[in-house]
């Protein structure tokens, strides 16, 4: 991850916060709503610490009070929930095809989203459309929002600590972008900066399957494949930020099917003779048509490889599969693939078991999760 610290955007109302009173936040935000026993039992604060931190975020509005309906024993428990829009976080999201820009609020509800389609494979196009967005955003967002800060995310590979980056898309156009000139001195916001394999891992860390597991790989299908690993809550960026990046381990044979939305409507687009649209290749998948069969065969004998690099090296509690690849063709995979390890005769070593993300907004959940996920560490 690459950010701006010299660009201050820490809101009053967050100065007033301690690392405890973040700990009950997160708790509440995870769980959507979570009552004082169980708030105390995940974080290990007491229950005088408890009450005194509570009591203060009530009055700060961070957090509000309901009543919780229990049996006809005992009184009823009272949970409590994060009140709307006091902190909020920007994504911008720069995919081949489209670029999104979203405002989230802290307990992941949407309150603003806007989404160019198009074809960006310059980096020059791409921005001005981010930008253009962003300007219409900023000047929507009401003045009682705390904004955490704007993530963006992007597929490629860092090039320096900086915080520059390649993406295949526009290779020299990209990696002279200064994402911390160009968005975060404009809005005055720090600017969170991830490839795409590590902001859907954020993402997910911050749900609720994904704060169960003490680490776990994602793999984001989307134009071509990216990764991020989680361990013990945080993400492992490496020296510059690359760590996680998992295309280099498929076969460079570009001809060889690979789980990716290019590979699945090229394979399609070839047998068909014209071009795949959304709507054949969704009807393909419902009717179960051999073609989309024999391209997810062939992408599993390609995944044995990169999926047993993941387990020897990094040793994960799971492996997450998500993206924009269809979660039908994402099912069968998670159900066809084979994990190897280590193994000495007939002794195996453990191997990780395969999840799904739920959805396949995981990517855009995760952009503004960024400046969430910085939030709670600061």
């Amino acid at each position: 991850m690459h950010t701006n610290q010299k660009v201050s955007s820490i809101s009053t109302i967050e100065k007033q916060l301690n690392s405890s009173h973040k700990k009950v936040i997160e708790n509440i935000r995870r769980n959507r709503k979570a009552t004082r026993a169980e708030i105390a039992k995940a974080t290990g604060l007491s229950n005088q610490t408890l009450t005194r931190l509570t009591q203060h975020l009530l009055s700060l509005g961070i957090v509000s009070e309901h009543s919780k309906i229990s049996g006809l024993r005992g009184q009823p428990a009272t949970y409590l929930t994060l009140e709307p829009g006091v902190f909020a976080s920007v994504g911008v999201i720069f995919e081949h095809d489209r670029v999104v820009v979203l405002l989230d609020d802290l307990d992941r509800t949407n309150i603003i989203r806007y989404c160019k389609d198009g074809t960006f494979l310059s980096a020059e196009l791409a921005i001005e459309a981010a930008i253009s967005m962003l300007d219409q955003l900023f000047s929507e967002i009401k003045p009682s929002i705390n904004v955490l800060g704007i993530g963006i995310s992007i597929s490629g590979f860092f090039t320096d600590t900086e915080g520059r980056i390649c993406s295949q898309q526009d290779p020299q156009g990209w990696s002279k972008v200064n994402f911390q000139e160009t968005f975060a001195k404009r809005y005055q916001q720090q600017c969170f900066v991830e490839n795409d394999g590590n902001a859907a891992s954020i993402g997910f860390s911050l749900t609720q399957k994904g704060a169960k597991l003490q680490s776990f790989y994602l793999m984001l299908f989307t134009l071509d494949i990216g990764g991020g690993f989680v361990f013990e809550g945080g993400v492992v960026d490496g020296a510059f930020g690359n760590a996680g990046e998992i295309s280099a381990l498929f076969s460079s044979d570009k001809s060889l099917p690979r789980p990716t939305i290019g590979s699945l409507y090229k394979h399609l687009s070839a047998i068909w003779g014209e071009p795949a649209t959304p709507q054949r290749v969704q009807q393909a998948i419902d009717n179960q048509d051999s073609n989309i069969m024999s391209w997810v065969t062939a992408c599993v004998e390609t995944m044995k490889f990169p999926l047993k690099a993941i387990q020897s090296l990094l040793d994960p509690e799971a492996i997450v599969f998500t993206g924009r690849l269809p979660i039908e063709l994402q099912k069968l995979l998670s159900e066809k693939v084979i994990v190897t390890g280590a193994s000495y005769g007939d002794v195996f070593a453990p191997t990780p078991k395969i999840h799904l993300a739920d959805g396949n907004d995981i990517l855009e959940k995760g952009v503004t999760a960024i400046p969430a996920f910085y939030f709670f560490k600061r």
